[in-house]
């Protein structure tokens, strides 16, 4: 049986019950605001859950760690050192990451006042003790007047190098307001940086732009695979205020980057930021690249899509449509030994759906009342953590997934 801290302990089950996967349990506080859940998958068969816990003005990061059948070790620690300075919302939730020698690590923003002028920093916190503390936290973006850094994005290599990436507005000298028209926001275009540690996330490498023109809201991937290629992905906006998925690849740690690809020509004009942006992953076998995205747009099909590229992504299949209605938020992709999952909440009804990569069928519910779901393979089993919402109330669940 599967239990998490708060939740009822059966006195048995017998029959087809045995079988049946265990209903959803809440893994953050009672009574507080809880919500932007990430997920990461360790080594040894433990997973971890990080989410945002909103107080008026003020944020923390917080994190769980849990074992291979989905119980909570110990209660959830705080990763930004200082109560509530971190900052979040629906389209930038953290980011984590587990190396190979269980090292785990959160990307977070903090909020900048400074000079009467307002901006983001990103910073990396580790923890080398399973989650149970975390050392002091490092400044990744390396520009010091105050200005808008996120929609970023962690991955680790086998070597232990750290990447990150992020949205960064430092040569955008006339920022747009942000607003809103037809539901999405309107902001000025970002470049994509990113920059990499060596040495444990202790210090970071110069900071390195990759992209210019990307959707300002729409959040950045990573992912590495088995032989060290690292592969950025981002929302472009090209003439046109055509919003296109692209993708770029490092084989050389990070200091230099192939030319975009653009993943499928969508021909999505929007003339504002959907606040939905691509995930990434390898295959452990293959290789193959795979990018999960949403688009949407006049003549097209708004759906969830999916394409994959078996030449370190130089180019990429023809999108397939995974399931036919619009999203909200960045759909999610996770993988298993064997297999891929995407995730995704509809935008209507505020439920979790998900459906297996390259297999026919169609998608299938998690939840409902589930919104922005991350998901983690654990000893063969599918974990998602999402976002329950009673009023205006927000709390973190998890759920074991068939």
């Amino acid at each position: 049986m599967f239990c998490l801290a708060g939740c009822k302990h059966l006195s048995s089950t017998t029959g087809a019950e045995a079988h049946k996967p265990p209903g959803p349990v809440q893994i953050s506080a009672a009574g507080i605001d809880a919500a932007e859940p990430v997920t990461a998958a360790a080594a040894d068969g433990t997973f971890y859950v990080a989410w945002v816990t909103h107080d008026a003005k003020q944020a923390d990061v917080m994190l769980a760690r849990f074992n291979h059948d989905g119980a909570m070790q110990a209660s959830p620690v705080r990763v930004n050192r200082q109560q509530g300075v971190a900052t979040a919302w629906r389209g930038d939730q953290p980011s984590i990451a587990v190396a190979p020698d269980g090292a785990v690590y959160v990307l977070w923003t903090a909020r900048v006042d400074a000079g009467g002028k307002h901006g983001t920093d990103v910073y990396l916190s580790v923890s080398n003790d399973r989650g149970q503390s975390f050392a002091s936290e490092v400044k990744v973006n390396d520009d010091k007047a105050p200005g808008a850094h996120g929609m970023h994005s962690l991955a680790v290599a086998a070597d232990g190098r750290i990447y990150a990436a992020w949205l960064d507005e430092r040569n955008v000298h006339t920022p747009k307001p942000s607003t809103k028209a037809d539901g999405h926001h309107m902001e000025s275009n970002r470049d994509l940086y990113l920059s990499y540690s060596t040495d444990g996330g202790r210090t970071f490498s110069a900071n390195r732009k990759v992209a210019s023109e990307a959707c300002p809201c729409c959040k950045t991937a990573l992912t590495v695979s088995a032989d060290g290629t690292l592969y950025a992905g981002w929302r472009q906006v090209l003439p046109g205020s055509y919003r296109h998925i692209a993708v770029a690849s490092s084989s050389d740690g990070g200091t230099n980057f192939s030319k975009p690809t653009v993943v499928s020509n969508d021909q999505w004009v929007l003339q504002g930021c959907p606040v939905s942006g691509p995930s990434l992953s390898v295959d452990r076998s293959s290789g193959s690249l795979k990018v999960v995205w949403f688009a949407a747009g006049e003549g097209n099909v708004p759906g969830v899509y999916f394409a994959e590229s078996k030449d370190k992504g130089q180019s990429f299949t023809p999108r397939q449509l995974l399931s036919q209605e619009s999203v909200r938020g960045t759909p999610a992709l996770t993988g298993g030994q064997n297999n891929a999952i995407a995730l995704w909440q509809t935008s209507d009804t505020a439920e979790t759906k998900m459906r297996e990569l390259g297999n026919a069928g169609s998608a299938l519910s998690v939840a409902a009342n589930a919104e922005l779901p991350a998901g983690v393979f654990s000893n063969g089993r599918l974990f998602v953590a999402y976002i329950g919402k009673e009023k205006e109330k927000r709390s973190i669940w998890l759920i074991r997934a068939e």
